[in-house]
């Protein structure tokens, strides 16, 4: 094991801040608890977490740690309804469009310069969405895991499994509590899946998703939450000719593990090389 995994613990700059946000639908408030931290180098690093992942979980912590190592800007941050955010909407609430504004606030407001845009399982599609609004904001994509256009898939998957009584609730547009065994309970609903599909990418014709710059994809063979199948998908459907994916066999969906994380790194320093020769 080399010692890219051996990230430093994070310095105390890097406590929560928050960032006013008004909402682009119903103009309501809310404060999007960040922690960020400088570097000398460039591009910097904005991380986007997973559907009901935060800030502070264990990837995005310690991709904090080996950034500030390595002298690289670093952005993270709770999504609404979500870690430390705060404001009016409840988690059982909170939509797609909600994070894509969160995200697209952050990358705004809290990041100087070009930006390496690391997108985890949902925090992928999110980091694609933006992609093609800001070209010349974002440099480069490294999609981890990603959950792109999973709407339809996690849809049927809840018809399939629900229980009548259960599959009652959902119908009725209702949310049940949902014990996730990485995240513990959180509410979900069909509402919520539904209400992605408009922001769904199209990834069936060649080149048909105008991403031009850089793009790493990494993904696990033991992925349970997004088949990893599905990021072949994004080879042919992102416009630029410059995308790698990578499969670590036998690896689930997290990609928290040392051996994933040291992945995760090596790649990251790949692509400062090859952007910074781009700036």
């Amino acid at each position: 094991m080399s010692d890219l995994t051996d990230a430093t613990p994070i310095d105390a700059q890097s406590e929560t801040e928050f960032l006013k946000v008004t909402d682009n639908q119903d103009g309501t408030e809310r404060r999007i608890a960040y922690k960020k931290s400088s570097g000398q180098n460039s591009p910097g690093i904005l991380f986007i977490a997973g559907f009901m992942s935060c800030k502070d979980a264990n990837k995005p912590t310690a991709l904090h740690s080996f950034c500030q190592k390595q002298g690289i800007p670093f952005v993270r941050f709770d999504a609404t309804a979500l870690g430390e955010t705060e404001g009016p909407i409840e988690l059982k609430d909170a939509r797609f469009s909600h994070w894509l504004q969160d995200a697209e606030e952050v990358l705004v407001h809290l990041t100087e310069g070009p930006q390496l845009v690391i997108g985890s399982s949902m925090g992928g599609w999110i980091a694609s969405c933006l992609a093609k609004r800001y070209p010349e904001k974002i440099c480069g994509l490294l999609l981890l895991a990603p959950s792109i256009n999973f709407s339809e898939y996690y849809v049927q998957r809840l018809r399939k499994n629900a229980p009548p009584e259960l599959l009652e609730v959902l119908e009725k547009g209702e949310s049940f509590e949902y014990n996730d065994p990485k995240y513990g309970p959180y509410p979900l609903s069909l509402r919520v899946f539904q209400e992605m599909v408009p922001y769904e990418l199209p990834l069936e014709e060649d080149g048909g998703y105008p991403v031009q710059c850089p793009v790493r994809i990494i993904h696990g063979t033991e992925d349970t939450y997004s088949p990893y199948m599905n990021s072949l998908k994004l080879l042919t459907g992102f416009e630029t000719k410059d995308v790698q994916l990578t499969y670590i066999k036998g690896t689930g969906h997290h990609l928290d593990d040392p051996d994933s994380l040291e992945m995760i790194y090596k790649t990251i320093l790949s692509m400062m090389s090859i952007l910074q020769s781009k700036l």
